[in-house]
């Protein structure tokens, strides 16, 4: 589940921050591909609009770097590219999203996430739920990080630049 979550935070959240170019092939031993899932928005979440979102470039590595002593994952390293597809479901127009980041993803026992990302991630923000304003953003940058607290309020913070208002782009 939470991998399923760093993937599609894809991000959403999607994947994370090591300095690492993005590369189609495994990074070396102990890396796993995990396919990422298409995906939907329902209208108001995060554009007025509902959105579909297909995978068109997926190779997406992950690694576990730490686990909790529960077992479960509580580092993990991710790096690939990763384009998607984004259809404003009304009217049909298309762009595509990056979420070729790469980086870190550290779980917190409470159930936040935090994200060091080192190039573009797809991040939707609702009201009331983010340092930034609500939408849906193709963010990038060399060193920026997304905290995502364990309810879910995002805080960006870095050297990050939003490349892409999702939103306006397809509305």
């Amino acid at each position: 589940m939470l991998r399923s979550l760093t993937a599609v935070a894809a991000g959403i959240l999607l994947v994370l921050a090591s300095g690492a170019p993005a590369r189609a092939d495994a990074p070396g031993a102990g890396w796993e591909r995990i396919p990422s899932p298409p995906f939907d928005y329902p209208a108001g979440v995060p554009c007025a609009f509902a959105i579909h979102a297909d995978p068109v470039v997926d190779a997406v590595y992950y690694k576990t770097l730490s686990t909790h002593p529960d077992g479960s994952v509580h580092v993990e390293a991710a790096t690939g590219p990763l384009v998607y597809r984004l259809t404003n479901v009304s009217t049909g127009a298309t762009v595509r999203g990056n979420a070729s980041a790469s980086g870190t993803a550290t779980h917190h026992e409470d159930g936040a996430v935090t994200m060091r990302n080192h190039g573009p991630l797809l991040v939707a923000i609702r009201a009331g739920q983010s340092n930034l304003e609500p939408g849906y953003y193709e963010i990038t940058g060399a060193a920026w990080r997304l905290d995502i607290s364990a309810t879910n309020y995002r805080t960006v913070s870095g050297g990050y630049r939003i490349a892409k208002d999702l939103c306006a782009a397809l509305g």
